[in-house]
């Protein structure tokens, strides 16, 4: 029995102790870098490195593949997740933003788990995904004014902490699921919903809209992962197949920091 509890609370408490650090990674990032930052920092595999590390003690090839797999379908969801957030900021509170998000990446991922994707074509869904939602969510950009608000970080850790609990109940099960809906599960957008809520409190709507667009570029080092976990599952043993898609994600969210950090460079010599 003690065996069995342990099995439950450990990868809980990673995913949850993670979340709670990356939340205020972003945090920080947001006030000292501006939002493009922190968003793509949010794409780190904060919920997929972990829930796939111990996913892996449960299953064999074939369903790592397809939850792999799913994750990668239910990433197309995340991208509307945040649009949908971009477009609920501007009239909603963050915790209503946050549940009408949530509901349009459950409305979207229930459909789309039951269609069978091979890997070209879940890879297809979500360049078409991110192409649109960013399009979409370029009409909603506002002017970077930080509305920033009394907060420390402690309260700031303590609601990551609340938050990534009650999210990370739901994906420690997600291997008694099947493969589909485990995967769905585990791609579930645990690091953007804390993230998106916090900064929104924190720093106001202006910012909060700023870094979800952003965000919609750092999804992509989510793909990443598990387009190399599914590329690289047959070829190496488990624990190289996680170490190199962990590697691939964080270099593509390092290029995407360079590249923005470009950007912002050169807009500031326009300027």
């Amino acid at each position: 029995m003690e065996f069995n509890i342990e099995l439950l609370l450990l990868p809980l408490l990673t995913r949850v102790i993670i979340a709670a650090c990356v939340v205020i990674l972003v945090a920080k990032l947001v006030s000292k870098l501006g939002p493009a930052m922190g968003g793509i920092v949010a794409g780190l595999p904060v919920g997929l490195g972990p829930g796939f590390y111990f996913l892996m003690q449960v299953g064999n090839q074939d369903f790592l593949f397809q939850s792999v797999l799913y994750s990668l379908v239910a990433l197309s969801a995340t991208q509307f997740f945040l649009l949908s957030y971009m477009v609920l900021a501007n009239f909603f509170s963050s915790i209503s933003c946050s549940l009408m998000s949530v509901g349009t990446w459950v409305l979207l991922t229930s459909g789309l788990y039951r269609i069978d994707f091979n890997l070209l074509q879940a890879s297809l869904l979500f360049i078409f995904s991110t192409i649109v939602t960013r399009y979409i969510g370029s009409f909603f950009l506002k002017a970077d004014l930080i509305e920033k608000k009394s907060e420390n970080d402690f309260i700031l850790f303590s609601r990551a902490l609340m938050g990534g609990f009650i999210i990370s109940t739901v994906t420690v099960f997600a291997s008694a699921l099947g493969a589909h809906l485990s995967g769905v599960l585990l791609a579930f957008p645990i690091a953007y919903v804390l993230i998106s809520f916090n900064i929104h409190k924190e720093f106001g709507e202006n910012i909060a809209i700023g870094v979800v667009y952003s965000a919609i570029f750092g999804t992509i080092s989510l793909a990443v992962f598990c387009f190399v976990f599914a590329i690289v599952l047959q070829l190496v043993p488990l624990i190289y197949v996680l170490i190199i898609s962990v590697i691939g994600s964080f270099f593509m969210t390092v290029l995407m920091l360079i590249l923005q950090a470009k950007v912002q460079k050169h807009s500031l010599f326009l300027n």
